[in-house]
Order: C-alpha cells, then structure tokens, then sequence
C-alpha cells in the first residue's frame, strides 16, 4: 500500500498540530514575578469552638493583591499560623483539585480575599490554656501573624512565593 501525497500532508498536518499542542507549554512561558503578588493577613475569626469542645477552630483571611501586568491565579497556599508569637498551628489552602479556570482570579491591581473554609483547629492543652481562653473570649489584644507560600500560576507558569505578613 502506497501512501498518496494528500494522505501524507493530512498526515504531516495532524502530526505537526499534536507537536504544537504538546510542547506549547514548554516553549510558551509568561514572564511574571511572583514577589509582585502581596499577601495582607485581614481578619482571623472563631468560627466554632467551646471551653467543653476542648478545640477551637479559626479561619484566617487573606487579602491577595497581584501588581503584575497579567491576570493570575493559585493553586496551594500553604502557611503558619502565630498568636503573639506563638504556633497556633500550620494548614493548607488547596484550589489543585479544582481546574485552572476555575480558581479564584488574581486580577491586576484589584484585591482578592480568600479564607481558609475548612479554618485552622487548636486543641487544648495546659501549654496553650491562656492563648485558648484569649481567642474564646474573642480578644482583640491578639497579635496575629501569618507566614508561608503560595503556588502563584498563570496559564503557562508556576512560580512559588514566600510571604510573612502581621493583622
């Protein structure tokens, strides 16, 4: 069986357009710099907990601002949260699940806020008694602090970003 000159430029043709949709990702790269991304800790509210419960779970909220000149996006923000110095306890905020367009938006130049849906637990404990009894009495004398990374995406790039940031 001999292959005509139309079947192989249809094949040629196929060929080449499976090539550009499998290497367009490794030539194409947005030039963005992840540290133009800032992370501003807003609020960390109690969203459930009691003195009987022995746990309090807490919800931080992040303020994302994003001063390049793309629309961006993240995938995981992984981070540690402190009360007056001390290691309340370390989570994970997680968009890797949910596809690329789906994701909250990191407009250029407009803040995003994003919370923790699932909230951060303390348990009680005799080292961390006074600190327990503080955030249930929902003190505003708390000093809180915030610290981690964040995977920042465009379309075509993933940059990893540390920030460190105080309410």
């Amino acid at each position: 069986m001999i292959i005509g000159p139309r079947r192989l430029v249809l094949i040629g043709a196929i060929a080449a357009v499976a090539l550009t949709i499998i290497f367009y990702p490794l030539l194409v790269r947005t030039p963005f710099d992840p540290q133009k991304v800032s992370f501003e800790l807003t609020k960390v509210e109690l969203i459930s907990g009691s003195e009987g419960e022995q746990q309090l779970v807490v919800q931080p909220s992040l303020r994302i601002t994003n001063t390049n000149d793309f629309t961006l996006t993240t995938s995981k923000i992984d981070y540690e949260l402190f009360a007056d110095g001390v290691l309340v306890g370390s989570d994970t905020i997680s968009y890797e699940d949910v596809p690329i367009n789906g994701r909250p938006a990191l407009f250029p130049n407009q803040p995003v806020t994003l919370r923790d849906t699932d909230g951060l637990t303390l348990r009680y404990s005799d080292a961390n008694a006074d600190l327990f009894n503080r955030i249930l009495g929902n003190s505003t004398e708390i000093g809180w602090s915030i610290q981690g990374s964040a995977n920042i995406e465009s379309g075509t790039t993933l940059e990893t970003t540390q920030f460190s940031t105080e309410l």
